[in-house]
């Protein structure tokens, strides 16, 4: 579905059925489709919503720009638009540092926040070097497959789950691709991160070379209440397309644990 929103046209998948919205924010590259396994496991239970960020996916371009505040409005925007009231964010890298953002306003809806190898509250400590590479990772099918292979993943995607990845990557627009490793992934929010009040897991994988769990707990998990962390195991970055079966089974297991509600 479409959702008009004042930030942008927002895509959403919406999945499954249930009196608590699970949203899915998705990685620097991604787009909704990012979580189709993940929330294909727990629909039976949520209802959840994977939306497009704006600049990414089947969604319109942002109206106002790429921070991580403007991104963060867009999905309050849609949550608000939808008129849900229990709703559990659920981000990943780039998507968790929207979620952080987003929970870090206190919104009356929220319940619950899941942070799936985010990217931190403080900045990214990536060199220049680095940082000029990430604008050309996503330029061709062959520079994305590099990017793929050799920095996102520790277990090979394979068949149709990469050439999904594969085309998300291509498809993002060019200001919203540039705004991440140029902008948003310096911007350091943890005065809004400490600002969490919600229960809060992060789930991190053992061989991520981008937001590795040492870099988590040292620049994410301080700003936290009391968060549970979980590390999986021979998985790099892309959590949702390398263990899907295991972060939905993570996220089921803590919300059924906690017992969290509004």
């Amino acid at each position: 579905m479409m959702i008009q929103t004042n930030s942008a046209v927002l895509h959403v998948t919406d999945q499954g059925d249930g009196p608590r919205t699970l949203v899915f924010l998705h990685y620097w590259g991604g787009s909704g489709r990012t979580w189709t396994e993940v929330a294909s496991a727990l629909a039976g239970r949520y209802r959840c919503l994977s939306p497009d960020l704006p600049g990414w996916g089947r969604s319109g371009p942002s109206r106002y720009g790429y921070r991580v505040a403007h991104l963060a409005t867009a999905v309050g925007e849609m949550i608000t638009a939808l008129a849900l009231d229990d709703v559990v964010l659920v981000g990943h890298s780039m998507g968790g540092k929207v979620a952080q953002y987003l929970a870090g306003q206190r919104p009356a809806w929220l319940s619950a926040l899941v942070l799936v190898a985010p990217s931190p509250a403080l900045p990214m400590t990536v060199p220049e070097s680095g940082r000029l590479a990430m604008q050309s990772a996503y330029d061709t099918p062959a520079s994305v497959e590099r990017t793929l292979d050799q920095v996102l993943t520790a277990t090979a995607l394979e068949g149709a789950m990469r050439e999904r990845a594969i085309a998300d990557c291509l498809a993002g627009q060019p200001d919203a691709r540039a705004a991440w490793p140029a902008v948003a992934m310096l911007e350091d929010i943890t005065a809004t991160t400490r600002r969490i009040d919600v229960p809060t897991l992060v789930v991190a994988g053992e061989c991520d070379l981008v937001d590795p769990a040492a870099v988590l707990a040292d620049r994410l998990v301080p700003f936290l209440p009391e968060p549970e962390v979980h590390e999986l195991p021979a998985v790099g970055h892309l959590l949702p397309l390398e263990a899907p079966t295991e972060v939905a089974g993570h996220i089921e297991r803590w919300l059924d644990a906690r017992r969290v509600a509004v």
